[in-house]
């Protein structure tokens, strides 16, 4: 008799239900998860990154499973796919361990089945962290699956999920208790209890089956659940910048291998490996660094890297009431972008199958090496809709006003996109975007004057109006070796570039009123461009036309240091910075290529 009862089934519908009732009634807790998230750092997204688990999860069970085995599948995917953060890497490792130990039993569709598959898996849970510190999700995670009780009569869910639910309420209460930084902000573990609402709405699903279904009829149309991706809200200064998340696909080491060598990139990581795919979490100051060897052992898939050193500055205290945005291929130094707290959209950059974040998972000099491996010519993309409703969405919280200026519409839709964001917005701040109709550091001055009137505080629609008219009295001229990068980029006229190129003549590469690429000047010789380059800048400067300037390169750091001290003598002050090039601008100019971005005075022509 007892051998029977032990053989009890499970039925798949009413697990794929508990399932997607456990990931709604997380959802719903979103932002009480993001106000009590202060471990391991207080930066208010645990929530926001479940939330984001979960919907994954309710997108990829849409379709209906014919049997448990396939619903625990489709759970453990969806995981690995939609984890973000310590605490969703963790559920996605716990997940993927409940499967992958359904497939080593012979019945897989038997509670008996299920209850020793959560308890085996707490061992993998708990291997996805480096450090496991107890008073965390994995504390309430074992609380919960050692009180199912593999010795009671396990006739159904229903019976042995409620005193499990319960042990597992005591072990999150208990979460204040066990750390310093929960007992000191009285609160309990935001993963913790995120852990525990899942398991709460997944009970009740089999408990008050006919209760819960009908309530989830009625509200079918009207249940709105907020899926927004919220930035970190960092209440204490971080010791690493960049949240970084990689998820890889056909992963050849172990999570063991892949932790060891990522130990020195940072902290908070959490490593989860599953059927040749990895989740991979971790603050660091290298991100490109971090993409580049996790390259050697998977294939990249999906990435992101926030910028928690410029939230927690800002949330601190801002500079200012308005706040500042440009894309990444306005050429600024780091650091002064994050001393003014100027806010940047990241650019996408295709290499092969990978999609990289411009300047931060991506450096132009790891372009380069990378791009000599490939078949296809790389590409390039703007920010997505979504990455700029997200950076609005955070902004609106801070600011009274946001100015977004992009790169030339000619060069980019990023432009384009933006302004469609503004459009969705419902915020009460006033946002305007103005289009640069310039790239590079040309982009980069232009944003740098913005940021000035910004600090000085003059009102909106005065900063807005001198923006505009300052685009005029910045120009950038570029010197390339080899024009078809820039051909087959069509930032040149293709008839004038194969001209220039058959008679082996060296353009000036500039951009006109419009902010389209253009041929301006000719020699046969690299050296005879640099010479009417400087020469042109000396004829500007005599009628103290020329405020400022900056050299950028492409991996050619020295030759724009050269640049840099000739330029310095004929004008008689040292360039604001000199730099290398955003990557997706270098895809563009080819390596080698040396530019000077200028100001004149304003309200002086340029020549």
């Amino acid at each position: 008799m007892k051998s029977s009862k032990t053989k009890q089934m499970i039925d798949h519908k009413e697990l794929l239900f508990a399932f997607q009732q456990g990931a709604i009634q997380l959802i719903n807790g979103k932002q009480t998860l993001n106000q009590i998230n202060v471990f391991p750092v207080s930066d208010g997204d645990t929530g926001s990154n479940l939330a984001s688990l979960m919907q994954t999860i309710l997108e990829e069970t849409k379709e209906e499973s014919s049997s448990v085995i396939e619903v625990f599948e489709k759970v453990a995917d969806a995981s690995l796919l939609g984890a973000r953060g310590n605490s969703g890497i963790i559920f996605a490792q716990y997940f993927n361990g409940i499967y992958n130990n359904l497939l080593c039993l012979e019945e897989t569709n038997s509670v008996h089945s299920f209850v020793k598959s959560v308890k085996l898996a707490i061992t993998e849970a708990y291997q996805a962290i480096e450090h496991p510190v107890e008073g965390t999700i994995i504390t309430v995670i074992r609380s919960w699956a050692e009180a199912l009780n593999e010795n009671e009569d396990l006739t159904s869910l229903e019976k042995v999920l409620p005193e499990a639910l319960l042990q597992a309420k005591q072990a999150l209460e208990n979460t204040t208790n066990q750390l310093k930084i929960l007992k000191k902000n009285q609160v309990v573990d935001a993963g913790a209890k995120g852990f525990y609402l899942f398991i709460e709405g997944f009970t009740e699903a089999f408990v008050n089956k006919q209760s819960i279904k009908k309530r989830a009829e009625d509200s079918s149309g009207s249940v709105k659940i907020d899926l927004s991706e919220s930035l970190h809200t960092i209440n204490s200064e971080p010791v690493y910048r960049y949240c970084t998340e990689i998820l890889l696909d056909h992963v050849t080491q172990s999570k063991n291998e892949i932790q060891e060598k990522l130990n020195d990139y940072g902290d908070s990581l959490v490593v989860a490996v599953n059927r040749g795919k990895a989740r991979i979490h971790i603050h660091s100051n290298q991100p490109s660094q971090v993409l580049s060897y996790l390259s050697t052992v998977g294939q990249p898939i999906q990435q992101k890297a926030d910028d928690m050193l410029l939230q927690y500055q800002v949330s601190k205290q801002r500079k200012a009431p308005i706040a500042l945005v440009t894309d990444s291929i306005a050429d600024l130094p780091t650091d002064y972008i994050l001393n003014n707290q100027i806010h940047v959209l990241p650019m996408n950059i295709l290499i092969g199958n990978t999609n990289y974040i411009d300047k931060i998972t991506i450096q132009t000099n790891q372009f380069f090496q990378m791009k000599g491996n490939q078949k296809e010519r790389p590409t390039s993309s703007q920010p997505t809709l979504k990455t700029v409703e997200n950076l609005f969405s955070f902004l609106e919280t801070k600011y009274e006003s946001i100015l977004v200026i992009t790169v030339s519409s000619k060069l980019s839709g990023t432009f384009h996109t933006v302004k469609e964001a503004t459009k969705r917005t419902t915020s009460s701040a006033r946002i305007a975007v103005i289009d640069s109709k310039q790239n590079s550091a040309a982009q980069g001055l232009l944003v740098m004057n913005a940021n000035e009137w910004i600090q000085s505080g003059i009102p909106f629609e005065e900063l807005i109006e001198k923006t505009k008219r300052k685009r005029d009295q910045v120009e950038i001229l570029v010197s390339v070796d080899d024009l078809d990068p820039m051909i087959a980029s069509g930032r040149i006229p293709k008839f004038a570039g194969k001209i220039a190129k058959k008679i082996n003549l060296k353009p000036i590469v500039s951009l006109n009123k419009d902010g389209e690429g253009n041929l301006s000047d000719f020699a046969f010789s690299r050296e005879g461009i640099e010479k009417k380059i400087f020469q042109r800048l000396k004829k500007l400067h005599k009628k103290n036309r020329i405020k400022r300037y900056a050299v950028i390169h492409a991996n050619s750091e020295s030759k724009a240091r050269f640049w840099g001290d000739k330029l310095a003598e004929q004008v008689g002050f040292q360039p604001s910075y000199i730099m290398d090039i955003s990557t997706v601008v270098a895809m563009s100019a080819g390596q080698g290529s040396v530019a000077v971005a200028f100001e004149i005075e304003e309200g002086v022509e340029p020549l």
